[in-house]
């Protein structure tokens, strides 16, 4: 294993976004009319044979119902109005309030890496239906593709100013990672060290790496904590552990904490770690969730199955290995060059430091 140094650290897996404030489900818009609509353009990063689409949906008065569809975009950049890529629309099944609404096109869309798709929101039936966005956040950063299109009246063209929640699959299981777009819900984590309480990231790297810290959200709490990264067991490693204090922040609601190991930790491919935040006085600290709808979509998650929430109280480690990812991120110094015999590819998505 040779490591080679990187210009900056990459926040691997990929998980914590950009955050504006405190997150929140919110509207992006209401559709309940004929024609009107919610529509997301992206850029492919990958071949994708789309047979199911899924979207958060709010409030639903009068029993509505959807139409989606996989679209090509026209020259304005709005959608073309027609279905694309062979796939053929759905209209969905009753639309409940506050819930995932996952359907199955009606033939499915072929779609090659670069290419430019819109998934369409249409109003169906009903009375009114709440499209939702998770606000004050943008995943990895706000951007101008991909964007959004909304028509409840004239079609307008927006830069996401929240967290677009669809997804993508190529079964009612098996889902794809789309940047700009992730289906999860949020949950602020303030904790302090009653019990011994940890709160952090369980992850197998997919490549020999040298972790040197992470980044979290660790929200406007003030207390002090540890850093500290262990081996699966929960032995700590290298001595790794770094004192944080809470006051040395911005003292804001938004934003993102990154702290450095003491000392940095060489991670091998294919092993299993933790990585945790350790309050140390009664003080609340913050690691905050996202849950998805199901384990079925961790596919949609940059961290795939690679990565997920675990906590420590008293003298056990509890694993959260289905649908929880705490916002929470290793940050990366040192990558394989891939020419010992031990490296270890990976495709995760990572966000440069």
């Amino acid at each position: 294993m040779t490591l080679v140094t990187l210009p900056s650290p990459i926040a691997w897996p990929g998980i914590s976004p950009n955050i504006g404030g405190g997150p929140t489900l919110a509207t992006l818009a209401t559709v309940d009319a004929a024609g009107e609509y919610v529509a997301y353009v992206f850029s492919a990063k990958e071949n994708m044979v789309i047979s199911h689409v899924a979207f958060r949906a709010g409030t639903a008065t009068g029993s509505p119902t959807c139409t989606v569809s996989i679209e090509t975009v026209d020259a304005s950049g709005l959608p073309a109005g027609t279905d694309g890529f062979g796939s053929t629309g759905a209209t969905t099944a009753t639309i409940t309030s506050n819930s995932w609404v996952l359907t199955a096109l009606g033939a499915s869309a072929t779609i090659s890496k670069g290419q430019i798709f819109c998934f369409r929101i249409t109003y169906a039936a009903g009375t009114s239906q709440v499209i939702q966005q998770l606000g004050s956040v943008v995943f990895p950063q706000q951007t101008t593709l991909p964007y959004q299109v909304v028509n409840t009246g004239t079609p307008t063209k927006n830069i996401s100013n929240g967290m677009t929640l669809v997804a993508f699959g190529s079964s009612s299981t098996t889902f794809y990672q789309v940047n700009g777009a992730l289906p999860v819900t949020y949950t602020s984590g303030g904790f302090n060290n009653t019990n011994s309480a940890k709160r952090g990231l369980r992850f197998t790297p997919p490549m020999n790496c040298r972790a040197v810290g992470i980044r979290w959200y660790n929200s406007n709490t003030t207390g002090d904590y540890n850093v500290v990264i262990y081996n699966d067991a929960g032995t700590e490693l290298s001595s790794s552990s770094t004192a944080g204090d809470g006051d040395h922040s911005g003292g804001s609601t938004f934003g993102t904490t990154n702290v450095f190991f003491d000392n940095a930790v060489t991670l091998t491919a294919g092993t299993a770690y933790r990585v945790a935040v350790e309050p140390t006085s009664a003080t609340n600290v913050n690691v905050s969730i996202f849950t998805l709808p199901s384990a079925n979509y961790r596919g949609a998650s940059p961290a795939g199955t690679t990565a997920h929430y675990t906590t420590f109280a008293t003298a056990t480690w509890t694993d959260t290995a289905t649908d929880t990812l705490p916002i929470m991120d290793v940050l990366i110094d040192q990558v394989d060059d891939g020419t010992g015999s031990g490296s270890s590819g990976g495709g995760q998505r990572v966000i440069s430091g």
